[in-house]
């Protein structure tokens, strides 16, 4: 019980972000994750949404699970890449039923900005997207920059599953633990199945006690 109340604690700390104790599914990392959130989440005859340039293993998701992949990629502007929300909105009318967002994006280096997150849900809202939001690198920004959580802003109609992680943060990333924080049961009990399906462990004893 004390791995949940040091990630509850955290949470709060550092974001101001308060996740109730109901709600968190502990991982075997995020990269697993992703996959089975794609698998518990979506149909084969959905797509997955991508924004290159982007961490590998977010385009190989979609594939090996077997959905279509959208590509919605960041556009540069003034030599900082931002999102294309004209271009997310065309994924969605084509079909895109789940978002894997990167925030703070690996590896571009943005820190999401409030005005940013809240279009971003616009169009999700809009189109009925499910967003699996990857923050595993909160902790590491710049101290002029903040994490904002997608989860803890106004998202009516969208539903966010968060994606957390100590491995980066204190560099452990060899002891395979990550959480989701997933709000609606239904979807807990999907990607839990996920899991379960190949038989994998969502911690150990080292990974507890670190």
């Amino acid at each position: 019980e004390s791995l949940y109340e040091s990630l509850m604690s955290w949470t709060a700390k550092r974001y101001n972000w308060t996740v109730a104790r109901e709600t968190i599914l502990m991982c075997p990392g995020v990269v697993p994750s992703l996959h089975a959130c794609i698998m518990a989440l979506t149909t084969p005859d959905e797509a997955v949404i991508v924004q290159p340039p982007v961490y590998a293993p977010f385009l190989a998701a979609p594939e090996v699970t077997g959905r279509r992949i959208l590509l919605n990629p960041l556009k540069q502007v003034d030599g900082r890449y931002e999102f294309d929300f004209d271009h997310l909105a065309l994924c969605g009318e084509q079909g895109g039923r789940l978002l894997l967002l990167c925030s703070p994006h690996n590896p571009v280096g943005r820190v999401w900005e409030q005005e940013e997150l809240q279009q971003l849900l616009a169009v999700c809202q809009r189109y009925d997207i499910t967003v699996v939001s990857d923050e595993i690198h909160a902790d590491l920004i710049y101290a002029d920059h903040t994490h904002i959580p997608l989860a803890k802003l106004d998202h009516d109609g969208v539903n966010i599953i968060t994606a957390v992680a100590p491995s980066k943060t204190f560099n452990i990333p060899g002891l395979g633990l990550s959480a989701l924080i997933v709000p609606q049961q239904k979807d807990r009990t999907a990607i839990r199945r996920a899991f379960n399906t190949l038989h994998v462990s969502a911690t150990n004893p080292f990974s507890i006690v670190a």
